[in-house]
């Protein structure tokens, strides 16, 4: 029987999904082809990582059954390589490790059972993300003692050299640099850096602004390049 999704735009993604339930992973492959996608699948969590230099996924689906610990060690592993969002999948709503998945570098977590029609809809949606303004093509700016390269998705600071930037890390801080001491509110930032999809969801741009603090080396401290207001969210020149 086929399934019926909402109509989306046609999109080239290439999505690589790591499931190790042999019953699972066939049908991840089969609803992402039915879109029009790539679909790369692998069963095997170690030749994942030993073939993670292969595929250049514009995202990642990790879904496994496993620890705690080795969830969160294999997404570390992942993002370590990779750039690109990282979706996991969790067995249970568990709070304090949803929290720890996005203090490590996770960009969503999604608790199951996930329906076809949702399963589809993440996928489309962090792809119009990726899709919206390449990274490569936003203007360099520069702030203060810190400076952004688009072309590297990375931050230059005299005092510590480069500091490499997820996708949507550089975007929240490309936006606030753009315009140093102005407050963004928090609707503002995820319309500019998530697009559309979200707007409620707060919990994302909070996650990715500790992880921001935390590799630019602020987020204990009072003298933080990114300034929290009530609402939203604003760079601080030093």
């Amino acid at each position: 029987m086929s399934l019926a999704f909402p109509t989306e735009p046609t999109i080239t993604l290439r999505v690589f999904v790591l499931c190790d339930q042999h019953d699972t992973a066939p049908i991840w492959g089969y609803i992402i082809r039915e879109k029009g996608l790539i679909a790369i699948l692998e069963t095997s969590v170690q030749r994942a990582i030993t073939r993670s230099g292969e595929f250049n996924a514009d995202l990642i689906i990790i879904d496994v059954n496993a620890s705690h610990q080795e969830r969160i060690l294999l997404c570390q592993q992942f993002r370590a390589i990779t750039e690109s969002p990282i979706l996991l999948f969790l067995p249970a709503n568990n709070e304090a490790e949803i929290i720890e998945a996005y203090q490590i570098g996770v960009d969503e977590c999604v608790v199951k059972p996930i329906s076809p029609a949702l399963f589809v809809a993440k996928i489309m949606a962090w792809g119009r993300r990726g899709r919206s303004v390449p990274v490569t093509r936003l203007d360099q700016v520069g702030s203060g003692s810190l400076r952004l390269d688009p072309a590297r998705r990375s931050a230059v600071d005299p005092g510590r050299g480069e500091i490499k930037l997820t996708n949507l890390e550089f975007r929240l801080l490309h936006l606030l640099m753009s315009r140093p001491g102005h407050i963004f509110s928090a609707e503002e930032i995820i319309q500019s850096v998530w697009g559309i999809y979200g707007q409620e969801d707060q919990s994302l741009l909070k996650n990715v602004v500790y992880r921001l603090r935390k590799k630019l080396g602020t987020e204990a401290s009072e003298q933080q390049f990114v300034q929290t207001w009530p609402g939203g969210y604003s760079f601080q020149e030093k």
